[in-house]
Order: C-alpha cells, then sequence, then structure tokens
C-alpha cells in the first residue's frame, strides 16, 4: 500500500515537471520576433505651387510634425515655391529627378500647343486666332524668326509651350501585375478623349505623356471626330485594382474603338469588323506602336485581321507587319506588339514599357 502511494506520488511529480516545462517552453515561443525597420534614406523635395506641409506629408506618408523636424521649421504654414526640404523615406521608394549638375528640381514635360495654317492666314491672323503675341509664334518657331511671311498651308506652328506634371514623379515599380507607383500622375479629360473614371487614372510621366500626345494627335487629324474613351490604369498609388491581373504600377490602359456611325459612345462596345472605324482607330494605334514606347497592345484577335489588312493596303511590308501584328501568325505567335488576349473585342489594352527612372520595374 505504501509501496503503490509512493509511485503514485512520484509519477504526479514527474508529470507536473512535465508539463511546466512544456508551458515555459510555450511562452518562450511566443515571445514576439524582433522585426527589422526597412532602410530609410533622405530624399530633397523641391516645393511647388499648391503644396502645403500636411500635402507632403501625405504624399510620402509620413507625419506633418516630422517635416518641420527634420527641416527646423520656425512655421509650417509657411513654406516657399522652390524651397528644398529633406524627407525621410523608404530606401527606393522614391526617384529624385535632376536637373543639369545634378541639382534638385521637380520633374517636368514639356507639351507643345499647335496651329495648323490655313488658306488666307498670316501672322497676324494667327496670333488673333490663339491668343498669343507675333513675337511669341516667333520664338517658338525658329523659321518664323527668319522668313516671318513664309507661311504655307498645313504648316504647324508651336503656338504656346506649357509645362506638364512639375513636382510629378510618376514612377513605376515591379510588375505590371505585381507592383506599385511612386507620385502617380492623374490623367484628366482632353482633346480627343475622356476619362471615365479619375480615381483610376493614375499613370507614370511616360504612360500619361504617351497617351495625351496620341489623342492631341488624333484630335488634330479628326477635328470633328467622336472622341476615345480612356478607362482603367491604376490608382495613385499602384496595386491591386479589381477586376484586373494587371494595371498595378502605371503602365496599364485600357481605350474604347471608335464606332463606324461616327457617334460619340464614351463606354465600351463589343466590335465587329463592319463597327470598327479602322482608319481612326489605327491612327491612333499606329501612334502608339511606332513610338517605341509600347511593350504589348492587347487586341482582340479576330479584329486584328482588319487593322492587318488595313495597313498592308497603306504600305506596310509583311516583314514589318510580322512585329507589329500578331494576325495571321495565330494566337501562340508571340513575335509581334499587337497581340490576343480574351476580352479586348470592346477595347484594346496599351502596356508601356519601363522609363529609365522606374524602379526595379520589368
Amino acid at each position: 500500500m505504501h509501496l503503490v502511494s509512493w509511485r503514485s506520488w512520484f509519477g504526479t511529480c514527474v508529470l507536473s515537471v512535465f508539463i511546466l516545462c512544456l508551458c515555459l517552453g510555450t511562452v518562450a515561443s511566443a515571445k514576439p520576433k524582433k522585426t527589422s525597420a526597412k532602410p530609410k534614406e533622405t530624399i530633397t523635395y523641391v516645393v511647388v505651387k499648391g503644396d502645403s506641409v500636411d500635402k507632403i506629408a501625405k504624399k510620402f506618408e509620413v507625419r506633418s510634425d516630422d517635416i518641420v523636424r527634420w527641416n527646423n521649421l520656425a512655421d509650417a504654414s509657411r513654406i516657399r515655391i522652390g524651397q528644398k526640404l529633406k524627407i525621410r523615406v523608404a530606401k527606393g521608394s522614391y526617384v529624385q529627378p535632376t536637373g543639369k549638375g545634378g541639382s534638385s528640381r521637380p520633374a517636368e514635360i514639356t507639351e507643345n500647343v499647335y496651329y495648323i495654317v490655313k488658306k488666307g492666314d498670316n501672322l497676324g491672323k494667327i496670333a488673333r486666332k490663339t491668343g498669343v503675341t507675333i513675337e511669341q509664334l516667333k520664338k517658338n518657331n525658329k523659321a518664323l524668326a527668319k522668313n516671318p511671311d513664309k507661311l504655307r498651308v498645313g504648316q504647324k506652328l508651336v503656338v504656346d509651350v506649357k509645362k506638364r506634371f512639375a513636382g510629378a514623379t510618376g514612377v513605376s515599380r515591379g510588375l505590371a501585375n505585381n507592383g506599385s507607383l511612386v507620385g502617380g500622375i492623374q490623367m484628366q479629360s482632353g482633346p480627343g478623349y475622356v476619362v471615365r473614371n479619375p480615381k483610376r487614372s493614375y499613370g507614370t510621366a511616360l504612360s500619361v505623356s504617351l497617351i495625351m500626345d496620341a489623342m492631341q494627335a488624333y484630335a488634330n487629324r479628326y477635328p470633328k471626330a467622336p472622341r476615345f474613351m480612356i478607362g482603367d490604369l491604376s490608382t495613385e498609388k499602384g496595386g491591386k485594382l479589381s477586376p484586373h491581373l494587371s494595371h498595378q504600377s502605371g503602365r496599364d490602359v485600357d481605350i474604347s474603338y471608335i464606332h463606324t456611325s461616327n457617334k460619340e459612345n464614351l463606354r465600351f462596345e463589343r466590335m465587329s469588323h463592319s463597327t470598327l472605324d479602322i482608319e481612326k482607330n489605327w491612327f491612333v494605334l499606329e501612334y502608339f506602336l511606332k513610338s517605341g514606347k509600347v511593350q504589348y497592345i492587347f487586341v482582340d484577335y479576330d479584329l486584328q485581321s482588319s487593322f492587318y489588312n488595313y495597313a498592308k493596303s497603306k504600305g506596310y511590308s509583311d516583314a514589318q507587319l510580322k512585329t507589329m501584328i500578331q494576325y495571321p501568325n495565330g494566337k501562340k505567335s508571340y513575335h509581334a506588339i499587337m497581340r490576343h488576349s480574351k476580352g479586348h473585342a470592346d477595347h484594346f489594352h496599351v502596356r508601356f514599357v519601363c522609363a529609365s527612372s522606374d524602379v526595379n520595374c520589368h
């Protein structure tokens, strides 16, 4: 009896020690692991028109108080255009534009506003029509400075030079289907096009510029034609954008087709050979293809045949078209920029190349 009691007591002790050790091990393993903080770097940001400390803080995802502290600002409400501010950001998250000699400056892209000379025009008439001075016309057009009376019908004159995207970056990071966008540039409706949803119309400087340039060229060529509808690019900071797999890094855009009815229809409408305005749609597609800045253009394979035949009628050779249009080499031919992707009979999808300023862009 004593022996049984002793054995029972000993077994209970061993079991208790075992449970205690198990509990201690669980507690030890439950201790939070130390996470290494992401490396930081200091960049210089140049204040542009419309900036405030709060806006800059939101742009870089930092606190306003930190910007005040980093820059010893006596009054956060009194920053001036051109002022340089130090900002601490995650390393590699911001590409800082540089000017001559490596000096920091806001990114700028120039945009020309043109006028096409008509019969009976002279510099005085053009100045009155466009609202600029004759001297400004001469300054923007070197040929006019030498021979102001030598105007010809159809001549393209630079009326004004505007700066686009001052202070913006528009940098693509990572993959089109697994990436992000830094300092996304928002597209607004303009000549030849309407933006469907401004909240989903952010892109890189290269993407937005090229779309605007293509649409301006289209508006100049077809001044009375229907406008294209610009669908999704990316959100302001990129990342997943439902229902797309891509559109994550500011390099993708969906654009409607123009209908043969020549009526403006600002929505995506499924096209056939009879409803697709080959000439007008090809004008914009050709602009993108010839730019050298496009990685892919996704167009329904059946519609590609219309563009292929039209391009051949305009003098393109088979060798040229082989690198431009997938048709007639089959959907599994991947030599051409324009290629098939399911769901692109009601719009075409352009993917632009990575710019030199983009970070880890593929």
